[in-house]
């Protein structure tokens, strides 16, 4: 699999807050909350989970809630060169609902059986 191209996931380790890390199969997981801050008032991501082949530095898929530039919460994943808008969402969406819904989708990215 292709790493991320887009580096925001770098900075959003160093800014953000880690809420757990875990092995999801063979890839190591990090789940962050993005605090928006009186200078990162206008950042689109609220949760984040990023996938690490074991071994790699570098995140292969990352799958995200976010705040779209049309002004609704929406899932979406990043791989590579490409991030796909999957759904709309409710604002208030829980951490645990996410993740539910983040694991779901790594089996299916991932091509985990």
């Amino acid at each position: 699999m292709e790493t991320i191209n887009d580096f925001t996931w770098a900075k959003h380790l160093v800014t953000g807050r880690v809420i757990e890390k875990f092995t999801f199969r063979d890839f190591r997981a990090v789940s962050l909350d993005i605090p928006s801050t009186e200078e990162r008032h206008l950042n689109r991501y609220r949760y984040r989970i990023l996938f690490f082949p074991k071994g790699e530095n570098r995140p292969v898929l990352s799958l995200n809630l976010e705040f779209s530039i049309l002004g609704a919460y929406c899932l979406t994943e990043q791989s590579g060169q490409v991030h796909h808008t999957l759904k709309e969402v409710d604002e208030g969406m829980a951490y645990e609902d996410f993740k539910k819904w983040a694991l779901n989708r790594a089996e299916e990215d991932l091509h985990i059986n």
